[in-house]
């Protein structure tokens, strides 16, 4: 097996990297509002919200995770805080579809990989990764078929 771009590779568990680019340019301007909040209107309650809604979206990015663990043979995701963790069995898992969705049809804003899997006869999705581009969801999921290699068919 090559070396993975995507994921860290721990024994025989597999752990997603997270896109650290926009999420510190995200972080670093919601918190540079709230500091122009505390020095133009220190009377104002903006800079207490763009403080708080800074202190979850880290949180959120810190604790979202996505892990293929071969010897157990399942995937477990976790993304945001408020959002349970599900795990996937991998002989229930169906395949993959990416997601993009466009503003006037010209403008890519949102590329998200989804796992389709059935539970108890019934179809389900989850969404594993979300980048603003296709290439790195791309990637991601070369990666995974990498990883996964002949456990599952699609």
């Amino acid at each position: 097996m090559s070396e993975l771009k995507n994921f860290k590779r721990t024994g025989n568990e597999y752990r997603l990297t997270s896109s650290k680019g926009f999420n510190i340019a995200l972080c670093s301007f919601i918190l540079v509002l709230s500091g122009i909040g505390f020095v133009k209107a220190p009377e104002s309650s903006f800079k207490w919200w763009m403080l708080g809604l800074a202190i979850v979206l880290i949180l959120s990015l810190a604790v979202s995770y996505c892990i293929i663990d071969m010897d157990k043979k399942e995937i477990r995701i976790k993304i945001g805080l408020l959002g349970g963790s599900r795990t996937i069995p991998i002989t229930d898992l169906q395949g993959f579809t990416i997601h993009k969705i466009k503003h006037w049809g010209v403008l890519t804003i949102n590329v998200s990989l989804i796992a389709n899997y059935s539970k108890k006869g019934k179809q389900k999705e989850v969404r594993i990764a979300q980048r603003l581009f296709t290439r790195p969801i791309q990637s991601i999921l070369n990666d995974i078929d990498e990883i996964l290699g002949d456990e599952y068919k699609r």
